[in-house]
């Protein structure tokens, strides 16, 4: 985009205050590979979600469905409301964590209930 302007409240920047303009928190390749990452992660707790509903429906066992709801409260729940309050500015930060962390507790005693059901 050589030779562009953009414009500020201050007025226009030409070329040469373009090119000074530096972006901090990091490189565009370590925030698509963090993306993809994320993306990848979100995807293989979906497919391990599934994979025990679709064991629960053929043996019709109670652990097993409770196991796929410990399984998504822990793994994908928490990633789909990190990327969906995240991208809310109505909610701050201490409540997107308490939120993400009770849903992650949650999780967690549901598969231990599953564990130590006698």
């Amino acid at each position: 985009m050589m030779g562009a302007s953009i414009g500020t409240a201050a007025g226009t920047l030409g070329p040469a205050a373009v090119a000074q303009i530096e972006v901090s928190g990091g490189s565009v390749g370590v925030a698509v590979a963090a993306l993809v990452t994320f993306f990848v992660a979100l995807a293989l707790s979906v497919v391990v979600t599934y994979q025990c509903v679709r064991g629960y429906r053929q043996s019709q066992r109670r652990p097993m469905l409770l196991l796929a709801v410990g399984v998504f409260l822990l793994a994908s729940a928490p990633m789909f409301l990190r990327l969906l309050l995240g991208n809310l500015n109505a909610v701050p930060p201490t409540t997107r964590i308490f939120v993400v962390a009770v849903t992650e507790l949650a999780g967690l005693l549901t598969i231990l209930y599953v564990v130590y059901d006698p």
